[in-house]
C-alpha cells in the first residue's frame, strides 16, 4: 500500500502484477466516511487476488486539495476519476481498467466509463435518480436533528444549500446531484449491479433489464452486507461476501495473469502533496510504521521558520484521519495558516494504519494499545523538533488524549471536547451501545411530532431503550456509591471521582493547559460532575485546568456552527499557552469568525462562554485561565 498524490487528489495504490487494475470510486460524504474500512479492506482484497487498486479522495473531500467554490463538484470528481486511471495505468502497468463505485461513486463510475475505455464497471448500490437520493438525505438529517439534538436552537441553513449530518452540501453540489439519471441510454461495458433492496421490480432489477435489452453485459446479485457496512464507522463492517463476489467477477484471467510490466517510477512532481494555499502535507509513518498520518504545517518560507508547535488530532469514534465533515483536514490547514503544525492521526486498528483491523467496536476503540498508540505520536512529535505538543480529541478521542497526556510527559497542551468517560472498564461493555442522553434531551425529544409518528411505525425499539435504561439505573447506582460521604464509604483510588481528580491535579501540577469543552447539554457532563463534582469542586484553586460549555455544540461536531466553534476555541487555546509560539507565514488570514448565541445559563448550572469574556481571556494570554466553569 503506497501513499499516492496527483492532480490535487490524494490517495493510496494497493500494488499488484495483474493485467487488470481498479479504480474505487468512493461514495459523497457520510458515506464516504462510513465505508472508509469497506474500500480499504476491498482494496487490500483485490491487490492480494493479483488485482492493482487504486483508491482516492476527490478534490474537495478527505486528504485532497480543496475545490474552489462555484465549481460544479461531480464534473470535477470525473475528471479526477480519469486521472487516477491515467495513474494506475502508468505506475502498474495494467492495460484493462475497471471501475467499481458505491452509491454515488457508483453513478460517477457508470458516468466515466466510457470517457476512460473502462474494462467493466461494478455499481455498488448506485444512486438512480439524484432527486431521490438529496429526499433521502434530507430525510436523513431531519432524523438526526430531531433524534440527537432536538434541544439545540439551530440557525437556519443558508439558503440554498442543505446540511446532511455533518455535511454542508452547497447550490453547486445539490444542482449536480439531483440532475443524475442512471438508465439505459447509457452505454456501459461489462457491468456487474450489486443491488442492496433486491426484488425483480427494485429501481435497479428494472435497470438490470433495460441493459440487457439494449445489449449489454449485466450481472445482477444481492448486496446482503449493505446495512451492516453503511452504518457510523465505529460499527461498520467489511462486506466479506460482496468482496470475494467482485474478485470473481474481475475473473480468474484477470487476477491470476501473467505479471503486468512494470510502468515507469512516478516522476516527483507527479507524487508531490496536492497544491494548498499557504499549507505543506506529507504522510508520516510513526512507531515503526505502526501509525499513519498526515502531517500539515505551513508552507516553508526559510529554514528559521518552523512552527515550534503540532496539534495532534486522534481518531473520533471509528473514523480514520480526516474526521467527520472533514473536521481535521480544515483545521489542521487553518492552524497551519496561523503558523502551527497538526498531526492527522490513525492509531494502529484504524483508517489507513497499514495494520488496520477489518470489524470494530467501542471495546476496541476505549483499550489500551490506541491510548499507547497515542503517546507514541507524541514522542515522534517530539522527536521531529516540536518543543510543544498539544492533543485535540473528540468524544473517544478525547479520552485517548485524556490518557496519553497522563502517560507522556511530552504534552505540553490538552483539549478535551464532549469528554464522555474517564475511564473505560468492563461494566462500560455492557452498557457501550446505549448513548443515553440527559432528561431533558428526552423530552425535547417527546415534543416533536415526528418521532411519536416514528414509533407508531414501530422505528424507534421500545425494548431495547427499556432495557439499556435499566442498564443506565444499576450505573447510576454504582455512581452514588462511589461518590458517597467518606464516613459512609472511602473512595476508592479506581472510582472516577478519585481518578478524575487525581487526573487534573497532575495536569496542574505539570502545567498541562488543559480545557474540558462540551455542549450545554451533552450527554458527557454527567460524567464530568461526577468525576469533578456537581459544582466542580475539584477544579477550584487549579490554574491551569478549566471547563467550559457552549450553547451551540453538537456531541460529534456535526453543526457548522460546533465545528466553528472547536476551531476558535482551539486558536484561543492555543493563544493562551506561553509555550505554543506560531511560526511567521505570509499572509495570516483572520481569526475563525464564530459568534456564540446568547449568553444563557445551562441546564447544568453553568455559563455559556460570552464573547466578551473570551476577549479578555485572549488580550491577557499570560494570565492563567481559571479552574471554575463559567
Amino acid at each position: 500500500m503506497k501513499r499516492v498524490t496527483f492532480d490535487g487528489c490524494a490517495g493510496w495504490l494497493h500494488g499488484a502484477r495483474g493485467n487488470t487494475g481498479v479504480v474505487l470510486c468512493a461514495p459523497h460524504g457520510h458515506e464516504m466516511m462510513w465505508a472508509h474500512r469497506a474500500f480499504r479492506h476491498l482494496a487490500d482484497h483485490l491487490a492480494q487476488a493479483g488485482v492493482p487498486v487504486l483508491r482516492f479522495d476527490y478534490r474537495g473531500t478527505g486528504d485532497a486539495a480543496d475545490l474552489p467554490g462555484g465549481i460544479d463538484p461531480l464534473a470535477a470528481a470525473l475528471d479526477d476519476i480519469a486521472a487516477a486511471t491515467t495513474l494506475l495505468r502508468r505506475t502498474s502497468g495494467a492495460t484493462r481498467v475497471v471501475l467499481c463505485g458505491l452509491r454515488l461513486g457508483a453513478s460517477l463510475a457508470a458516468l466515466a466509463a466510457t470517457r476512460i475505455d473502462a474494462a467493466g464497471v461494478v455499481m455498488l448500490a448506485p444512486v438512480l435518480d439524484g432527486r431521490l437520493y438529496l429526499r433521502e438525505l434530507r430525510a436523513l438529517h431531519a432524523g438526526w436533528r430531531n433524534s440527537a439534538i432536538p434541544e439545540l436552537d439551530v440557525p437556519p441553513t443558508p439558503a440554498g444549500a442543505q446540511d446532511v449530518l455533518s455535511f454542508r452540501l452547497p447550490a453547486t453540489t445539490l444542482a449536480a446531484i439531483q440532475s443524475i439519471r442512471i438508465d439505459a441510454t447509457l452505454v456501459l461495458p461489462r457491468t456487474l449491479l450489486l443491488d442492496a433492496w433486491p426484488d425483480p421490480g427494485s429501481p435497479l432489477a428494472r435497470l438490470a433489464g433495460d441493459l440487457r435489452e439494449a445489449g449489454i453485459d449485466i450481472e445482477l446479485d444481492g448486496f446482503a452486507e449493505y446495512p451492516d457496512m453503511m452504518r457510523s464507522a465505529e460499527f461498520a463492517d467489511v462486506p466479506a461476501q460482496a468482496c470475494r463476489r467482485i474478485t470473481g467477477w474481475i475473473g480468474a484471467d484477470a487476477a491470476n495473469a501473467a505479471p503486468a510490466p512494470v510502468g515507469p517510477v512516478p516522476t516527483p512532481d507527479a507524487l508531490a502533496p496536492p497544491a494548498l494555499d499557504g499549507v505543506a502535507e506529507h504522510p508520516v509513518w510513526i512507531d515503526n510504521a505502526r501509525l499513519f498520518g498526515v502531517l500539515c504545517t505551513p508552507a516553508p518560507r526559510a529554514r528559521d521558520a518552523r512552527p515550534n508547535t503540532v496539534v495532534i488530532f486522534p481518531n473520533t469514534g471509528g473514523n480514520h484521519h480526516v474526521g467527520d465533515g472533514r473536521l481535521f483536514v480544515e483545521v489542521s490547514r487553518q492552524l497551519a495558516r496561523h503558523g502551527f503544525a497538526a498531526l492527522r492521526l490513525d492509531v494502529s486498528s484504524l483508517g489507513d494504519a497499514p495494520g488496520a483491523a477489518q470489524r470494530m467496536d467501542l471495546q476496541t476503540i476505549y483499550a489500551e494499545t490506541p491510548r499507547r498508540d497515542l503517546a507514541a505520536a507524541v514522542d515522534a512529535m517530539r522527536a521531529r523538533g516540536f518543543r510543544c505538543v498539544v492533543l485535540a480529541g473528540i468524544c473517544s478521542g478525547a479520552f485517548l488524549s485524556l490518557h496519553a497526556a497522563l502517560a507522556n510527559r511530552g504534552v505540553n497542551g490538552l483539549m478535551l471536547v464532549n469528554l464522555v468517560k474517564f475511564r473505560w472498564d468492563a461494566a462500560d461493555n455492557a452498557a457501550a451501545s446505549d448513548h443515553l442522553r440527559p432528561a431533558h434531551v428526552y423530552l425535547a425529544a417527546a415534543c416533536k411530532w415526528e418521532n411519536w409518528r416514528r414509533l407508531m411505525r414501530g422505528e424507534l425499539g421500545l425494548r431495547r431503550l427499556a432495557a439499556a435504561m435499566a442498564r443506565r439505573v444499576r450505573q447510576r447506582l454504582r455512581e452514588r456509591r462511589e461518590t458517597a460521604p467518606a464516613e459512609v464509604a472511602e473512595p476508592s483510588p479506581q472510582t472516577v471521582p478519585a481518578f478524575a481528580s487525581a487526573a487534573v491535579r497532575e495536569f496542574e501540577r505539570r502545567g498541562v493547559r488543559t480545557l474540558f469543552l462540551y455542549g450545554a447539554s451533552d450527554v458527557g457532563l454527567h460524567e464530568a460532575h461526577l468525576g469533578l463534582g456537581k459544582r466542580l469542586e475539584a477544579l477550584e484553586g487549579l490554574r491551569h485546568v478549566r471547563l467550559q460549555t457552549l450553547p451551540l455544540l453538537d456531541h460529534s461536531l456535526f453543526l457548522t456552527e460546533s465545528r466553528d466553534a472547536f476551531a476558535a476555541q482551539l486558536l484561543a487555546h492555543l493563544g493562551q499557552m506561553p509555550q505554543a509560539k506560531a511560526a511567521p507565514v505570509a499572509h495570516k488570514p483572520p481569526a475563525t469568525q464564530w459568534r456564540p448565541a446568547s449568553p444563557r445559563k445551562s441546564n447544568h448550572g453553568m455559563a455559556a462562554e460570552t464573547r466578551g469574556e473570551r476577549a479578555r481571556a485572549s488580550a491577557d494570554a499570560s494570565k492563567p485561565a481559571r479552574g471554575r466553569a463559567r
